[in-house]
């Protein structure tokens, strides 16, 4: 029996199937090389809805309004996003953080009492690690945000020690090894990871344990326990076992730390980039920046209602965000489910990921591929660009699913955005920078690195 014959009682009707072009591999190697470009490709020769094979993945991508309707619509236990995420994630993180994760935990740290006071977290550490940097320079942008923003989230999630210099940098260095994002950066990786059986991130686990092992013997010692996430997750995880306790506060904080990191650096590395490439924007923010000011005070950053006037901030990170998507959204089927395309309804097996790719469709028009933050409404698309449906476009996700830490994201922006703007000069770019085509997952950085010469602003 072939393989295309198989994959045919996985989906019926039959659905168009993508030539296999190895056993075992599929179409694999082509994905590989560049998911979007790939995908966008296979829909141009297949039309909305198609099968193919990628490395024994078989994927039911869907692409019409209707089809992405129904994936966002579907029920978790019927087609399951958790299962696919640990499916996908599982290649590089080692499972015993995901069997002490507390599925809970991230949206009780996101509640909107506690992202209003994370604000004064983000205004001074960026300020501290802003003033590190010299008067004059060149700055790696994906890199020194990507560092800038590790060291906000050791602050927000593990307290004031986890920020002292010499401290930082080895969570730091931990953390680069577990970093989920190199799997979609550099997708070659992660059979290193497989074939050491996760050795090097085994050791960074257990290097950010003794970590936190340290700040909990402070504070046990001294009887310090301040009022920050460290202490709340602390005592929410605390048992009669020491072990267990160490052990389920380091699984969470990592998950906390993975959470904060994935996306948003990309995102407001994008964010600052497009500013130098498009004048107009940085002029319309510095003009909404220096009219926060007037009305809320020189402390404007700290104070949430002060962030939520921000309007024009947050179309250009909604629009950064949906042109550098590179998410690839998946469910995977646990039961036999029924799918409506809009021209069939399909029933699927278990074991099929029903599959779409954020940067093919966010991009599909003309008008979708330009860069203009007055897409966005605030938060909300343009109507006029989403007539066939709201799934049509995706920053944040939709539905059950939809990413939690979008205000979160939106206030880490206004603040690193206003105090570098306000502390730095940074020259115009003298090439385009765009996303990468061969990442997969989260938002893309760029296709090479981008490099902005800077000056620290006089003060009078």
């Amino acid at each position: 029996m072939s393989a295309n014959h198989s994959q045919a009682y996985l989906v019926t009707p039959k659905p168009p199937i993508v030539r296999d072009e190895l056993a075992h591999i599929g179409a694999g190697l082509r994905f590989a090389q560049s998911p979007t470009n790939f995908l966008a490709q296979m829909r141009q020769e297949y039309g909305d809805t198609f099968l193919v094979d990628v490395f024994g993945y078989k994927l039911f991508c869907v692409f019409s309004a209707a089809g992405l309707k129904s994936l966002y619509a579907a029920a978790e236990d019927a087609a399951s996003f958790g299962m696919a995420t640990f499916d996908m994630l599982g290649f590089k993180t080692p499972l015993e953080i995901f069997m002490d994760a507390d599925i809970d935990l991230f949206y009780e740290l996101l509640v909107p009492d506690k992202v209003a006071a994370y604000v004064t977290d983000f205004a001074e550490v960026v300020a501290q690690v802003i003033a590190e940097w010299g008067d004059a320079g060149e700055l790696n942008v994906f890199d020194a945000i990507r560092t800038l923003e590790q060291r906000v989230g050791f602050k927000v999630w593990m307290g004031e020690e986890a920020t002292r210099d010499g401290v930082w940098q080895q969570f730091k260095t931990h953390f680069d090894v577990l970093s989920q994002e190199n799997a979609f950066v550099s997708p070659q990786l992660t059979l290193e990871t497989l074939t050491s059986g996760k050795a090097r991130e085994k050791h960074a686990v257990a290097g950010i344990m003794a970590l936190v092992a340290g700040i909990v013997a402070r504070r046990e010692s001294e009887n310090d326990w301040p009022e920050d996430n460290f202490t709340f997750l602390y005592h929410r995880f605390r048992s009669d076992d020491a072990q267990v306790t160490l052990r389920k506060l380091t699984h969470n904080i990592i998950n906390a730390n993975q959470g904060f990191l994935s996306n948003l650096y990309a995102a407001l590395s994008w964010s600052l980039i497009n500013l130098k490439q498009h004048p107009q924007a940085q002029q319309r923010l510095e003009a909404e920046l220096a009219d926060t000011r007037a009305r809320y005070g020189e402390h404007f950053l700290t104070a949430q209602e002060a962030l939520d006037s921000m309007r024009f901030c947050e179309q250009l990170l909604m629009e950064s965000v949906r042109l550098a998507q590179r998410s690839i959204t998946l469910r995977k089927v646990m039961k036999e489910i029924q799918f409506d395309c809009g021209d069939a309804l399909y029933t699927i097996q278990p074991g099929v990921y029903i599959t779409t790719m954020l940067s093919v469709i966010n991009t599909q028009t003309p008008e979708l591929a330009r860069f203009d933050p007055d897409h966005y409404q605030g938060r909300r698309i343009h109507p006029d660009l989403i007539a066939q449906g709201k799934e049509t476009i995706s920053t944040f996700g939709h539905g059950a699913h939809a990413c939690p830490a979008q205000k979160f994201s939106h206030n880490m922006c206004k603040v690193l955005l206003a105090q570098l703007l306000e502390n730095f000069d940074f020259d115009a770019l003298d090439v385009a920078a765009l996303p990468s085509s061969s990442q997969m997952g989260g938002v893309a950085r760029a296709a090479t690195d981008v490099v902005l010469p800077y000056r620290r602003k006089s003060r009078a």
